[in-house]
């Protein structure tokens, strides 16, 4: 009996998920991309397999509605094959205010051929000239690219991926308690 109850209680602690929760991620086509948060900083791993020169992708972040009101980090590829790092905001459609100062650290840059290969970190909470904060939940747009002209970022082609009601709050590497209790009488 008591060997039937120890198996039992093996098996049942290994159906418990880990003390620790996964990085969260997305890909399609074009991109990869995975996030998570630690000690309250966001890092987002992102990852494109086609940014030739002269072109830009971008991650942007709200509720809209449409393409409208959202934060976003803006990648693009100079002709010198330079990888410049950029926030900015889409006050309505067709228009992106890029800011005068980026709000996220390049942690890494790697270009290989045309695979572009970044992560950045910004805090969670409130961040850059409108604060924006991602401590709740909202919509994230991966928008693979458009071209660059004259240091401009020209309209977007091909498609938007939708990410919807992304949590990053909840995507963390930081240790988790958890309290178990099995008595067996």
């Amino acid at each position: 009996m008591k060997m039937f109850l120890f198996i039992c209680f093996i098996l049942l602690c290994s159906t418990i998920p880990s003390a620790y929760s996964s990085t969260c991620d997305v890909k399609n086509e074009e991109t990869t991309m995975n996030w998570h948060v630690e000690n309250n900083q966001l890092e987002i791993h992102f990852e494109h397999n086609n940014l030739t020169e002269n072109r830009w992708t971008s991650i942007a972040f709200g509720n809209g509605p449409g393409m409208n009101g959202l934060e976003s980090i803006i990648f693009s590829r100079g002709n010198d094959n330079s990888i410049t790092t950029n926030t900015g905001f889409t006050p309505k459609k067709k228009k992106v205010e890029v800011d005068d100062v980026s709000y996220v650290t390049v942690k890494n840059v790697e270009l290989n051929g045309d695979k572009l290969k970044v992560t950045v970190t910004r805090p969670l909470g409130p961040a850059g000239p409108r604060n924006f904060s991602l401590d709740q939940c909202v919509n994230w747009i991966i928008v693979p690219g458009g071209s660059v002209k004259d240091g401009k970022f020209k309209k977007h082609h091909g498609r938007i991926y939708f990410i919807k009601n992304v949590c990053a709050a909840q995507c963390t590497r930081e240790k988790k308690l958890r309290v178990m209790s099995n008595r067996i009488q």
